[in-house]
């Protein structure tokens, strides 16, 4: 299993960047309001990408990167339903350009061990106060979650509501997950 940090996804040969939204504005027109129907929309091709890419029943690991000092409590426990993954749970402190990155990495054997729909929600959610769920990033940054498939290697990072990563094992595994992708998912599969 190839783990990435946040920064070495844009760019790399065997990315592809998806717009999770490219028509609605995260606020309503001329205001500060925020737009549900944005993030809605949002949500949906998260929790689409997320589906496609890791059938029920197919194994993932959870990786999610913190920066900053210890980061404590970061909320992603509070979104996972198998409290014993606790204790399966990888930690790895790693000095990243004077910064402290902090990569914990949890097996998921079964979707149904994590609440899925929330943990998307609160990525996609994270620059938005108001919005919940949210992840916690107070003294440190939102972790950066990415999903990494067990078997097939393939990578989602959902970065926040404005976009995700997907990653192959090569250029060939790329291509065959951009076909698997729907069109309304990933309009420029080419």
């Amino acid at each position: 299993m190839h783990i990435l940090k946040p920064n070495q996804f844009s760019g790399d040969a065997l990315t592809e960047h998806i717009e999770l939204e490219e028509e609605l504005s995260p606020f309503l027109d001329r205001s500060d309001e925020l737009n549900q129907a944005y993030f809605d929309a949002v949500i949906r091709k998260a929790k689409g990408l997320f589906d496609t890419l890791f059938p029920d029943g197919e194994g993932f690991t959870l990786v999610y990167h913190v920066y900053g000092d210890h980061p404590g409590n970061t909320g992603m426990f509070r979104l996972i339903r198998d409290k014993s993954l606790r204790f399966q749970t990888a930690l790895i402190r790693s000095e990243e350009e004077e910064e402290t990155l902090w990569t914990y990495i949890v097996p998921i054997a079964d979707r149904d061990q994590i609440r899925m729909s929330r943990l998307l929600e609160a990525i996609c959610h994270q620059d938005f106060q108001p919005l919940r769920p949210r992840l916690r990033g107070w003294a440190m940054s939102y972790p950066a979650v990415q999903f990494i498939h067990q078997e097939a290697g393939h990578v989602l990072f959902v970065y926040d509501d404005r976009g995700a990563y997907i990653r192959g094992t090569s250029p060939e595994h790329l291509q065959a997950i951009k076909q698997k992708i729907s069109p309304s998912l990933m309009p420029d599969r080419t």
